[in-house]
């Protein structure tokens, strides 16, 4: 049995690093793509909540129209 010379300790230590370089680096890619995702779904939902807001806006509006209404019907 023959020690590994300091040129295969070498090479052993690089390719150790390239994979995990390489699984960082899918890693970092497949969070990237995760994080594009969860931006659009955001912005998604405030324009979803905005359009929500102006409609509760607008009913809100329409029953204050209604309660005039109705006071003056009462009066």
């Amino acid at each position: 049995m023959r020690n590994p010379t300091a040129l295969e300790d070498l090479s052993t230590k690089i390719s150790l690093l390239v994979e995990k370089y390489n699984r960082v680096k899918d890693e970092n890619i497949m969070l990237s793509e995760e994080l594009a995702e969860i931006k659009k779904t955001v912005e998604e939902q405030n324009q979803e909540i905005l359009r929500l807001q102006e409609e509760e806006e607008l009913r809100m509006m329409e029953i204050e129209d209604i309660t005039q209404k109705i006071m003056k019907l009462l009066n």
